[in-house]
């Protein structure tokens, strides 16, 4: 079955964000009187957790405290030296041209995630955008990644989801059904991705194009890099 719906993933996948969010962590840290902890850390932490769980996860009963000094620095700063991941737009350019429905589902409150995207230039490459706190549950919560094809899906294989850690791929399986499973693809430049193993594993994001050419054109010679495949 050919893919007609790619869903991406905002930080880390489309937009190099980390820089802003780790700096955020180390200032809440530094607000709350705190000692820091490696980001990579509070990555893990909150990989697999909705928006509104994190930083309770990281900061426990200083919550409160932490989401006014979080949001503060995000606020001031987290379009103030923002740049598209290399390949960001040419994989949305290429599912434009093909005619392949593009959403975005992100953790991101929906103000500060719609300041990006018209920061990138990239307002007209969504079909959808789906952003934290705009249902009762947020990614990867069926509720909220459910919400882009209006509660009704098509078959699983028609979908491919786009991310970089472990709530893409918890993403890709809200979508298994009838039998079907949908695929998914971890962008892990750095080699840390470390949760299930995807359909495929990519250092570069135009190898997207190459793997989505490949599953709808399979007579075409079109040459792959090896990648991890999913058990």
């Amino acid at each position: 079955m050919s893919i007609k719906y790619v869903v991406f993933d905002w930080d880390g996948t489309l937009a190099d964000t980390y820089p802003v969010i780790s700096a955020a962590y180390n200032h809440t840290f530094d607000t709350l009187g705190l000692p820091r902890i490696p980001y990579d850390e509070v990555k893990r932490i909150t990989s697999t957790l909705q928006n509104k769980d994190t930083l309770g996860a990281v900061f426990g009963e200083r919550k409160e405290e932490a989401a006014a000094a979080y949001y503060d620095f995000i606020g001031h700063h987290h379009a103030t030296s923002l740049e598209a991941m290399p390949g960001a737009r040419a994989v949305l350019e290429f599912c434009r041209r093909q005619g392949l429905k593009s959403f975005l589902i992100t953790n991101k409150k929906t103000r500060y995630v719609a300041e990006e995207i018209r920061h990138l230039g990239f307002e007209n490459l969504f079909d959808k955008v789906v952003a934290a706190g705009e249902y009762a549950e947020d990614k990867p919560h069926p509720l909220a990644t459910h919400a882009v094809f209006g509660g009704s899906l098509p078959p699983a294989d028609e979908i491919l989801v786009l991310g970089d850690g472990a709530a893409d791929f918890q993403t890709a399986r809200t979508y298994d059904h009838d039998g079907k499973t949908a695929r998914c693809i971890i962008y892990d430049p750095k080699g840390k991705y470390q949760g299930a193993a995807p359909d495929h594993k990519v250092t570069d994001l135009t190898a997207v194009i190459t793997i989505i050419e490949k599953v709808n054109n399979p007579c075409k010679k079109i040459k792959i890099l090896p990648s991890p495949v999913r058990d």
